[in-house]
């Protein structure tokens, strides 16, 4: 593995680095991550400070929630990240690295808003 994970969009527009000593990937299956990915939604999480992001003037904002905003890439329309704001977090969408991560999930976010038509996802230890 390399010290850092690298994250694109569909087109390649959008590009983000960040450590690899980033958080491990948090499922989350709440109403809006359902809502937008058609599923729960696995993100990496690292502060915004850590990550260097080329292309970012093709990211389209939404704020979701009053503690967070979300992104997608305004030309393939990937979903990218989700802020949030107060933290100066990132929450980059695992599905948008780049190669093996060596990352597993850590935690499993709003579980009681999971749909009945799938298990929870296992924790690694």
């Amino acid at each position: 593995m390399t010290d850092t994970l690298t994250a694109t969009c569909h087109c390649g527009n959008v590009h983000i680095t960040m450590p690899a000593s980033a958080a491990g990937i948090l499922a989350c299956h709440c109403g809006d991550c359902q809502k937008m990915h058609g599923n729960f939604n696995a993100f990496v999480a690292a502060p915004r400070a850590d990550m260097v992001v080329k292309g970012e003037e093709a990211l389209a904002w939404y704020q979701s929630s009053e503690k967070s905003r979300r992104a997608f890439c305004a030309t393939c329309g990937a979903r990218v990240v989700k802020e949030i704001t107060a933290a100066g977090r990132w929450l980059v969408s695992a599905g948008l690295i780049d190669g093996p991560s060596g990352k597993r999930i850590i935690k499993n976010l709003w579980e009681q808003s999971k749909p009945d038509w799938y298990d929870l996802p296992q924790v690694a230890p």
